[in-house]
């Protein structure tokens, strides 16, 4: 189940690498264009940004 559709606005403001899963977390609020609504939370950064639309790049996987 998706909470925001392509052409909402997604702002990050955190990153979390997840060492057990080995995976990306972007911490941000997705305001949906629909009905305006703020989400506020974690996603996984490929879920986040599935059509490569953000400029920031994912960080270096830490040792």
């Amino acid at each position: 189940m998706g909470i925001a559709y392509r052409k909402d606005k997604v702002v990050y403001n955190q990153w979390v690498y997840k060492k057990s899963q080995k995976t990306w977390f972007t911490r941000g609020t997705v305001t949906r264009k629909s009905d305006g609504v703020k989400i506020r939370g974690y996603m996984l950064y490929d879920c986040a940004n599935p059509y490569k639309t953000n400029p920031a790049p994912k960080p270096p996987i830490p040792k």
